[in-house]
């Protein structure tokens, strides 16, 4: 038995450590957009069906979603140069939003779920319809740049 014991325990020390030595890639623009995407749908969803439960899952995905690499930051401020603060502006309104939605949905005010949700729905198709071919042509060109320096 204590064979046993010691031998997972020395497995969970392992496993600890290859995960420490092999963290998951950091996501990229294109990842978090699309994760954005699919919990705003998720949410679309809950409120379609008066699932608050669900509401707040996806509002709280969206709410905290992870961080844009440093790099991509700097290829997209540096494309939308002066435009960056209004860039920066439309994802603060989506959090701020979300925040909104997931209070509401654990208040079960399907009222105001929904209307912040429309609201967060607006300034996301705004963000798209200003941003997105200029946001994603130069991360595609960064990608062919690091591409090419890579020597394998």
């Amino acid at each position: 038995m204590n064979l046993q014991k010691s031998i997972a325990a020395l497995a969970c020390v392992v496993l600890s450590a290859l995960a420490l030595a092999n963290p998951a890639p950091e996501p990229d623009l294109k990842k978090i957009m699309q994760d954005l995407r699919n919990n705003t749908v998720s949410m679309l969803d809950g409120l379609l069906t008066d699932d608050f439960d669900a509401v707040a899952v996806a509002a709280n995905e969206i709410a905290h979603h992870p961080a844009i690499p440093g790099a991509q930051v700097q290829l997209v401020a540096r494309e939308l140069g002066a435009e960056m603060p209004a860039f920066k502006q439309f994802d603060q309104q989506v959090h701020d939003l979300s925040l909104s939605i997931l209070a509401a949905a654990k208040e079960q005010d399907r009222a105001r779920a929904v209307a912040d949700y429309q609201h967060m729905l607006s300034g996301c198709l705004a963000c798209h319809a200003t941003y997105k071919q200029r946001v994603s042509k130069v991360l595609s060109a960064g990608d062919s740049a690091t591409k090419s320096d890579d020597p394998l």
